[in-house]
């Protein structure tokens, strides 16, 4: 299972724009969220959001959104064999995705923002893909 400080890294990255709360509420797991920040804003031990961040996982899941705290779900290469490439890049933030894909530069150092829909005025949304 993935470290819930991972995962918390993870949703504070997408919290940006607030399309995830959004999406939250549209999704009906905002009280989940609230309690995740709620915890983070008062020192809470991280362990204890574990079960709210699930709960947001499984929601968002419920809606076509795979793996938001824990990344998208992968198998791992079987000894001897080639690791698949990934594909980076960043793809339309709307709750009906236009079939925008913005290639991420390879010689870009992580950490650089990304492309903004204009249409919505927020990011793109951060993906990889494995090949």
């Amino acid at each position: 299972m993935h470290d819930v400080a991972d995962r918390l890294d993870r949703l504070c990255r997408l919290l940006g724009g607030g399309e995830l709360a959004r999406r939250a509420r549209e999704y009906g797991v905002e009280e989940p969220l609230e309690r995740v920040l709620g915890a983070v804003r008062a020192g809470t031990e991280p362990e204890r959001v574990r079960a709210d961040l699930d709960a947001l996982d499984e929601g968002f899941a419920r809606h076509g959104v795979d793996g938001l705290t824990t990344r998208t779900r992968a198998y791992p290469s079987l000894p001897g064999t080639v690791e698949h490439m990934t594909l980076r890049g960043w793809v339309c933030p709307a709750a009906r995705r236009c079939s925008r894909f913005t290639e991420h530069d390879a010689g870009a150092p992580d950490g650089v923002a990304g492309p903004v829909c204009e249409a919505l005025g927020t990011a793109l949304v951060r993906v990889e893909i494995p090949l």
